[in-house]
């Protein structure tokens, strides 16, 4: 099998992976516990609370989450995105080194007609 084969069906496996990925979102999920002091110097504690922070046109927006499933929504959500992130850097760099050997082959092929 040549190198092209090869590329071209680590190519199509990667779009396949890409295409079975499940509904995603950028962003960030953590869980707190806001806290506020009394008068009488004690530490009031509410929550535990989530919360779903993510980027949109340059601000950093939030939303607070209700519950543990939502919660759990959320984050494999999240990890889908991370996992898209990573799949379409793979999917760029062999996708350069096809256009790479394209142009060896076009370049190498110009010299031996001369």
């Amino acid at each position: 099998m040549s190198t092209l084969q090869s590329f071209q069906r680590q190519r199509q496996t990667l779009l396949d992976e890409i295409a079975g990925l499940p509904p995603m979102r950028p962003g960030t999920l953590r869980r707190f516990s806001p806290g506020r002091k009394r008068k009488d110097g004690s530490l009031l504690r509410r929550g535990p609370y989530w919360n779903y922070t993510f980027k949109r046109e340059g601000k950093t927006l939030g939303r607070h989450i209700g519950d543990d499933a939502s919660a759990e929504t959320y984050r494999r959500q999240i990890e889908a995105f991370r996992r898209f992130r990573e799949l379409s850097a793979r999917f760029v760099a062999l996708s350069q080194r096809m256009a790479d050997l394209e142009a060896e082959k076009k370049g190498s092929a110009r010299r031996s007609r001369a």
